[in-house]
């Protein structure tokens, strides 16, 4: 088994980086199956859905002069528009040219945001992704 180089995730949205994460919440996938019972013998049938990804939420150390990644997720929140977001894991395996698992949707809308004040004086903004089905998936390499 290969050694696994870590550090941190990278979130990028329309190819920016999203900024300095505070938190990064799961990536959810799920298949709904509805079911169907012949009467006369019993039998079941289970129908596939497509696969659909839960929302995910994810805070940033906020940046109003930011002009990158954490901005376009405000923006596209105030403009209801679809972006593309990519999340990057920490699994790479070569670690000056490799990438990590890389999770992409082309369409995602931002459902909430929301900014939080801490006590050090920074302020933490948090959004929640709206994925738009299945992610293409890029392995690590």
């Amino acid at each position: 088994m290969a050694d696994i180089n870590t550090r941190g995730f990278i979130v990028t949205v329309n190819s920016k980086d999203a900024g300095d994460l505070n938190s990064l919440g799961a990536i959810k996938m799920n298949r709904p199956i509805k079911e169907y019972e012949a009467i006369n013998t019993g039998t079941i049938v289970q129908a596939l859905g497509n696969i659909k990804t839960d929302p995910i939420v994810m805070s940033v150390i906020y940046d109003t002069e930011d002009t990158a990644g954490a901005k376009e997720l405000e923006t596209a929140f105030f403009d209801g528009s679809t972006i593309p977001m990519a999340i990057e894991l920490s699994d790479i395996v070569t670690p000056t040219t490799g990438n990590g698992t890389t999770f992409t949707w082309d369409g995602v809308v931002i459902k909430d945001f929301e900014l939080n004040p801490e006590q050090d004086g920074k302020v933490i903004a948090t959004f929640t992704a709206s994925m738009n089905g299945k992610p293409t998936v890029t392995a690590a390499a």
